[in-house]
């Protein structure tokens, strides 16, 4: 099961247009702002990461989700 923060995370890229830009511009201010804990782990997965390939990841987890 995913934890509350990451199904929050996959949230917000998939309904707020322009989280999933803010979040790969500034994983650390997007994270807090949404009271998501930057974790050092979080955040060395983002960085770098492209915002479509955010999209498309969120996209991917939440038909996993669906489906289950």
């Amino acid at each position: 099961m995913m934890s509350a923060d990451l199904q929050l995370l996959i949230g917000k890229i998939l309904t707020e247009q322009g989280f999933a830009q803010a979040l790969a511009e500034d994983p650390e201010k997007t994270l807090r702002a949404a009271n998501i804990e930057p974790t050092v782990d979080l955040l060395d997965a983002l960085a770098g990461v492209d915002p479509e390939a955010l999209r498309n990841l969120a996209a991917s987890f939440g038909q996993q989700q669906a489906a289950v």
